[in-house]
């Protein structure tokens, strides 16, 4: 376990920071969930990605009650998120647990709510003074969005904050590079047109038809893709090239220069090493 932040003066500190950041948070009372709309259908076009954010993303983000999502930009959306911060403080009861969580990019810290379970109690669950990495669905309560936790776990080294900010660009870089809803070329994304067909009837953008092939990929590259989205999402450190070699017939070279545009494109990031790759659509 590590204590204070980067830069910090004390304790509560943070990225640079000198001294905590009180206020902010729900009432504890307050359950935290969406005002619901009857008749709707609240998994309707759900995003299903985990989205690792920051509490000013998060605050800055407009609840989509009909979707029971938030809407970051107006465009970004999110539902199930990641934060890491610092917690500032928290409240104990036998039945929940309320966490004022600071990452210095807002004022006041976010609040998170984790409830527990019959089994898991309150003895492994991290209290003051510590950095946690937070997973759960945003929920809203009097206008202030927060999150509804189902895994609030200590961080055990600075590598994991560096690794969330950088996961958190590499997210927000995706989304951007993504057509607006209702431009232009959202629509034509809709419709799925890929381009004119090649004499062999194959998409040229992709070179074969297949309907695992990803448009704009050669075959090989298009291999090496499959190969690692036969990889589970819950597998956190992905397959290295050597798995990848024994799934394909395929010399180091070849998966090399296929890992290389892959990654550079943003469909793949690596994990513990330059080895080992997992799908961005797995994160």
């Amino acid at each position: 376990m590590f204590q204070g932040g980067f830069g910090s003066s004390q304790p509560g500190g943070g990225f640079g920071a000198s001294g905590g950041m009180g206020g902010g948070g729900f009432n504890q009372s307050t359950g935290m969930s969406s005002t619901k709309s009857p008749g709707v259908n609240k998994n309707r076009n759900k995003p299903e990605a985990l989205a690792p954010v920051t509490n000013c993303m998060i605050k800055k983000s407009e609840a989509d009650n009909d979707r029971d999502i938030f809407m970051y930009k107006g465009h970004i959306e999110l539902h199930l998120v990641s934060i890491v911060g610092y917690i500032e403080d928290v409240v104990e009861s036998p039945t929940v647990f309320e966490y004022h969580i600071c990452d210095r990019t807002t004022h006041t810290p976010l609040t998170v709510r984790k409830f527990l379970s019959d089994s898991e109690g309150d003895v492994n669950l991290p209290r003051k003074n510590v950095y946690v990495r937070v997973v759960g669905h945003l929920r809203e309560t009097k206008g202030e969005p927060g999150i509804l936790a189902f895994s609030v776990r200590e961080v055990d080294s600075h590598n994991e904050i560096t690794l969330h900010w950088l996961s958190m660009m590499r997210f927000m870089c995706q989304k951007e590079k993504q057509p607006k809803p209702g431009s232009v070329l959202a629509a034509t994304a809709s419709s799925g047109f890929t381009g004119p067909p090649s004499s062999n009837g194959a998409a040229i953008n992709g070179g074969s038809a297949d309907a695992n092939s990803l448009p704009g990929l050669t075959p090989t590259q298009n291999k090496v893709f499959n190969a690692l989205k036969q990889c589970s999402p819950e597998n956190q450190t992905g397959l290295s090239l050597r798995d990848i070699q024994k799934d394909l017939p395929l010399s180091m070279n070849e998966i090399r220069s296929a890992i290389d545009f892959l990654s550079n494109e943003g469909h793949i990031f690596s994990t513990v090493d330059d080895e080992h790759y997992k799908l961005t659509d797995h994160c």
